[in-house]
C-alpha cells in the first residue's frame, strides 16, 4: 500500500469518526441537536477520500471524480451551516448558497483540462479556500467569542490559505497526467497528508468548543431558576461573593433586597398555579426592568426573591423598591384587573464589607417589618446607620 493510499484511507476513517462522535454527542443532549449539522457535514466529508480512492480502482472512475470535488466541497458548506446552528446565528443563505453554486459551475468549466497547469489547479483549489474563509467568517460574527472561538477561527483561515498553496505545490511536484495517477503521486501524499491534519485540528478544537458550551450550559442549569429565569440560591450564592467582592474593592455601598410576594399561596389555591406562575415570571421581568444590570437578581423560594446592588447612592435603594413595587401594582392591574397582588420588601444598605448571609439576615428582618405592618411596603434595616426612614 503506497503512502498515499495510506493517507486516504486514515482520513476517511478520521472523518467517519468525527461524524460518530458529533453524532453521540448531538444525541446526548436534547438542546444540542444542532450538532447533528456538523456530523453530517463529516459524514459527507467521508466521501472525498472513499472517492479518491475508488477513482483508481473503479472502472467509471469520472463519476468518483465528481463525488470527490462535491462531496468536499458540499462538507466545507454545511460545516459553515453548523457554525451558525452552533452559535446561534442567522444563516446567510444567499451567501452560501451563491458561491457554492458557483463553484459547483467552476468545476464544470474546468472539467478535462490540463493537469498540472496552474490556472486550472488555482480554479479548483480556490472554492475550498472561500469556503473555508465563509466558516471563519460565520466565528468571527459570534458574540461572545472566547480563546477557543478564536484558535477555531484561526484554524479555518490556515486551511483556507493552504488551499491557495496547494496549487503551486501540485505544479511543482505533479498530480498525474490523469486523475487515477493521483492516488501514486508526491503531491497526493502532501495533499491528503496537510489537509487531513488541518481537518483534523478543525474537529478536535470544535469537539472542545462544543464541550465547552455544554459544561456551561450545565452550570447555567444548575444555578438559575426555570420558572422565572433568575438565579437560585446556590447561583445567587456565586455571583453575590464576586459582587461583594468588587464592593469592597472599591469601598462602594451595598444594598440587598429581599421581596416577597403578598399571599401568594391564596392566590395559587384561589386561582390555580397557572396564575401564580405567570406572577413569578411577570415579576422576575420587573426585577429585570428595575434593577440596574449588575444587579446580582435571584429567586430563592416559592415567591422570595433578593437582589444585590452594588455601587448606589444610600437613598437610591428605598426609591427602587418602590418603583419595584408599583411596578407589580400597575401589572396586575392591567393584566388581571380582579385579581391585587402585591409584594413587601425588606432592605438593608451597608458601607461595610458584610458577609452575604449577615446582609440576608438583616434584609429578611426588615421584610418581616413590612410583612408585619401591614405588606405592600418596603422597609428599612432599622440596624443599618445609614438607613433611610421606611415607608
Amino acid at each position: 500500500m503506497s503512502s498515499a493510499v495510506f493517507a486516504l484511507v486514515v482520513n476517511t476513517a478520521v472523518a467517519v469518526l468525527f461524524a460518530a462522535t458529533f453524532a453521540v454527542l448531538a444525541s446526548s443532549n436534547p438542546s444540542f441537536r444542532r450538532l447533528y449539522w456538523f456530523a453530517l457535514a463529516y459524514f459527507v466529508g467521508a466521501f472525498t477520500p472513499a472517492s479518491e480512492l475508488l477513482v483508481r480502482f473503479s472502472s467509471a472512475p469520472q463519476l468518483f471524480v465528481a463525488t470527490s470535488y462535491a462531496s468536499f466541497l458540499t462538507a466545507f458548506y454545511l460545516t459553515a451551516i453548523a457554525l451558525c446552528r452552533l452559535y446561534r446565528l442567522s444563516v446567510p443563505w444567499w451567501l452560501l448558497g451563491l458561491p457554492y453554486v458557483l463553484s459547483l459551475l467552476t468545476r464544470a468549466l474546468i472539467w478535462g483540462g490540463p493537469r498540472n497547469a496552474f490556472f486550472y489547479e488555482l480554479a479548483y483549489q480556490a472554492p475550498f479556500a472561500v469556503a473555508m474563509g465563509i466558516c471563519g467568517l460565520m466565528i468571527a460574527r459570534a458574540l461572545p467569542r472566547g480563546r477557543l472561538d478564536v484558535v477555531l477561527c484561526g484554524v479555518f483561515i490556515v486551511s483556507a490559505a493552504h488551499f491557495l498553496i496547494k496549487p503551486f505545490v501540485a505544479v511543482y511536484f505533479s498530480s498525474g497526467a490523469l486523475a487515477s495517477d493521483y492516488v501514486n503521486s508526491l503531491y497526493a501524499l502532501f495533499s491528503q497528508s496537510f489537509t487531513g491534519i488541518l481537518l483534523t485540528c478543525i474537529g478536535l478544537v470544535l469537539i472542545l468548543v462544543v464541550v465547552r458550551k455544554m459544561l456551561t450550559e450545565v452550570r447555567n442549569v444548575a444555578d438559575h431558576d426555570a420558572l422565572s429565569g433568575l438565579l437560585n440560591r446556590r447561583g445567587f450564592e456565586k455571583h453575590s461573593a464576586a459582587a461583594l467582592e468588587m464592593a469592597k474593592g472599591k469601598g462602594a455601598a451595598v444594598g440587598l433586597f429581599m421581596f416577597d410576594l403578598d399571599h401568594f399561596k391564596r392566590l395559587n389555591d384561589t386561582y390555580g398555579h397557572e396564575i401564580g406562575d405567570w406572577f413569578i415570571s411577570a415579576f422576575a421581568e420587573i426585577l429585570r426592568l428595575c434593577v440596574p444590570h449588575d444587579g446580582v437578581l435571584a429567586r430563592v423560594g416559592g415567591e422570595e426573591f433578593i437582589a444585590l446592588l452594588v455601587g448606589e447612592r444610600h437613598h437610591d435603594f428605598h426609591e427602587l423598591g418602590e418603583l419595584v413595587r408599583r411596578h407589580l401594582l400597575h401589572l396586575s392591574h392591567d393584566a388581571h384587573p380582579q385579581l391585587r397582588v402585591t409584594v413587601s420588601a425588606g432592605v438593608v444598605t451597608s458601607s461595610q464589607a458584610l458577609p452575604v448571609n449577615e446582609l440576608m439576615r438583616r434584609a429578611d428582618k426588615a421584610l418581616y417589618l413590612a410583612k408585619h405592618s401591614g405588606r405592600d411596603r418596603v422597609c428599612m434595616d432599622r440596624l443599618s446607620p445609614l438607613a433611610v426612614p421606611q415607608h
